[in-house]
């Protein structure tokens, strides 16, 4: 039988969370939201670093391009 635990919650205002990315070598979580937004977290302090309005639809997925120090995002 396989069981998951959920060990951090983060809490942001949005209708939903389209997609999450880890970056490989930072302990960052980077958010696309419904709302229009992507959202960098700590995931170890469960801080908001930075959030970004991209535009008014929704951003359907976002990802971390690290060796180029990049967010893109697929609306």
């Amino acid at each position: 039988m396989l069981s998951s635990k959920v060990e951090e919650m983060f809490l942001t205002r949005s209708s939903r969370v389209k997609s999450v990315d880890l970056h490989p070598t930072e302990t960052w979580l980077l958010a696309a939201l419904c709302s229009g937004s992507v959202q960098i977290w700590n995931y170890e302090s469960q801080l908001l670093l930075k959030s970004f309005k991209i535009c008014d639809l929704p951003v359907r997925a976002a990802k971390f391009i690290s060796r180029r120090n990049w967010i893109v995002r697929l609306r």
